[in-house]
């Protein structure tokens, strides 16, 4: 699926770069340069940032306890 539509980023894209370590858009659009045009991902792109660290967040939990 294409994240940013204006430069043809797919999903799998975004989250490499986020597993790489992206944590904010700008980010993002330095590493693969998803929401470096319109804007109108940007959105999307915080949302994927989002679940990718609260689903973290419960794995350090679960290796914590």
């Amino acid at each position: 699926m294409y994240v940013c539509v204006c430069l043809a980023v797919t999903d799998k894209a975004v989250e490499t770069a986020i597993e790489g370590g992206a944590s904010d858009v700008d980010a993002v659009t330095k590493a693969c340069r998803a929401g470096g045009d319109c804007g109108a991902c940007h959105e999307m792109i915080e949302g994927m940032i989002a679940t990718h660290c609260d689903a973290r967040k419960k794995r350090l939990n679960v290796i914590a306890a």
